[in-house]
């Protein structure tokens, strides 16, 4: 837990499923935790861990398809934290799933999904930039290093690539780890890792309930790969066990 206590970390879609997840194993370590989501009015499993840990978790409402969203939110934690050692970019949506096939496929909802899966989250590790570069040689950085995770997914290896299914969301994310390999390459020299992190097959709204993890299991592992990163690490793309994946 080391890497994580007394961290300042940022979390995008932590409503539910796995970013509630990971609000609610982190509300205790870190020194400040900023759980966002679009409409945090509404996300009331939420507010019960913000109310259980006043001192560390912050509710912002934030939508990551939206540039002037992002900007501003930056801007607020800014202000409030000074630095971030974590980001953890875990919003996102799958454009139809199983539905999502070559016959069926549409601009409308590939564009719709490559700007939540894809644009998002390079625009949030854009905008929090110099957040993460603060938290990697301020006093209290978390192992000399701060991170960003992009929650991922298997489905986006090209190497993988074989059922006519989860058209757009496949493509997605093949687009957002190649997305994670220009980040290290941006941030590598800063002291800041971005890495690829399959959360694995999940019980959540996504995944469904025949998912083989559990999100507090899955959320245990990332963390435990997290903890171990080095820089030597970025850019590259694991599984939540720890394993690496082909792109």
């Amino acid at each position: 837990m080391s890497f994580f206590r007394g961290s300042r970390t940022l979390i995008t879609g932590a409503n539910r499923g796995i970013g509630l997840e990971w609000t609610r194993q982190l509300a205790g370590p870190a020194d400040r935790l900023f759980a966002t989501c679009r409409r945090p009015n509404e996300a009331h499993q939420l507010h019960e861990i913000a109310t259980s840990h006043p001192d560390t978790v912050n509710l912002l409402s934030l939508d990551v398809a939206e540039p002037d969203a992002i900007r501003a939110a930056a801007e607020q934690v800014r202000d409030e934290a000074g630095a971030l050692e974590l980001l953890v970019n875990n919003a996102g949506i799958n454009g139809g799933g199983k539905q999502d096939r070559f016959r069926g496929i549409d601009q409308e909802t590939m564009m719709d999904v490559f700007r939540v899966n894809a644009a998002g989250p390079h625009l949030m590790t854009k905008a929090f930039a110099d957040l993460l570069r603060a938290g990697a040689t301020g006093q209290g950085a978390a192992d000399g290093r701060a991170t960003v995770v992009n929650v991922t997914s298997q489905l986006g290896s090209i190497a993988n690539a074989e059922s006519d299914t989860w058209h757009s969301y496949r493509a997605s994310k093949a687009a957002l780890n190649m997305c994670v390999r220009l980040q290290a390459a941006a941030l590598r020299d800063d002291g800041v890792v971005a890495v690829a992190l399959h959360p694995g097959w999940v019980r959540t709204d996504m995944g469904g309930t025949e998912a083989r993890l559990s999100p507090e299991e899955s959320v245990e592992g990332m963390m435990k790969v997290v903890r171990n990163l080095s820089l030597e690490d970025t850019g590259r793309f694991f599984d939540h066990d720890g394993k690496e994946l082909p792109w």
